[in-house]
C-alpha cells in the first residue's frame, strides 16, 4: 500500500516550548490508526499541522503525496472532528449537518440519519444546549458521514456514556 501520510523530522515549536520534536512517521490508506499520549503531548497539534491548520516549525509534512497547506486537493479529502469545535449559539445540529454536507463531497445522508438515531440525538435542541456526550455524538456523525479519504478524530469520545461509544 501507499503512505497517506509522510511526516519526516517533523518539529513544532511555541517560543521556548518543543510541542512536536522531529517526528517521523509514516501511515498507509485503508487503516485505522490511534495516537496515544498524554495530555499536552502534542497529539492534537499534529493532526492540526496534517489537517493544514497549523504549520510546522520545520520537517517534511505529506498528506497525499502533498503539502496540505492550502492545497485543495488534499484538504477536499480529508475531515477533522476537533474536540472543542465551535458553533454559533443559535446552531442546531442540523445546520452543523448541513454545512458539513457543503463541504463532503461523498457525504452520506442515510448514514447520518441512522447515526442520529443510533445515538438519540434531540435535534430540536440548540448546540449549545446539548451536553457533552450529545457534542461529542455531532462530531463523531459528521467525521463518520463525510466518508472522507481521511478523517481525524480529536477525542471523540468525550462525554459518551459507555452504550454510546
Amino acid at each position: 500500500m501507499t503512505a497517506v501520510i509522510e511526516v519526516q523530522n517533523l518539529t513544532k515549536r511555541y517560543k521556548d516550548t518543543h510541542a512536536l520534536d522531529n517526528i517521523s512517521l509514516s501511515l498507509e490508506g485503508g487503516a485505522i490508526y490511534g495516537l496515544l499520549g498524554r495530555n499536552g503531548a502534542g497529539k492534537t497539534t499534529l493532526m492540526s499541522i496534517l489537517t493544514a491548520q497549523n504549520f510546522e516549525s520545520s520537517g517534511t509534512v505529506r498528506v497525499f503525496g502533498e503539502h496540505p497547506y492550502e492545497n485543495s486537493r488534499v484538504l477536499n479529502r480529508v475531515c477533522f472532528v476537533r474536540e472543542s469545535q465551535k458553533y454559533p449559539d443559535d446552531a442546531y445540529p442540523r445546520h452543523a449537518f448541513a454545512a458539513a454536507r457543503l463541504f463532503f463531497e461523498n457525504w452520506d445522508q442515510d448514514l447520518a440519519d441512522e447515526l442520529i438515531a443510533e445515538f438519540q440525538l434531540p435535534m430540536k435542541q440548540t448546540i449549545k444546549k446539548l451536553s457533552r456526550g450529545q457534542l461529542s455524538a455531532v462530531g463523531v456523525i459528521i467525521g463518520l458521514a463525510s466518508r472522507a479519504d481521511l478523517t481525524f478524530f480529536d477525542e471523540p469520545y468525550l462525554g459518551l456514556d459507555a452504550v454510546a461509544r
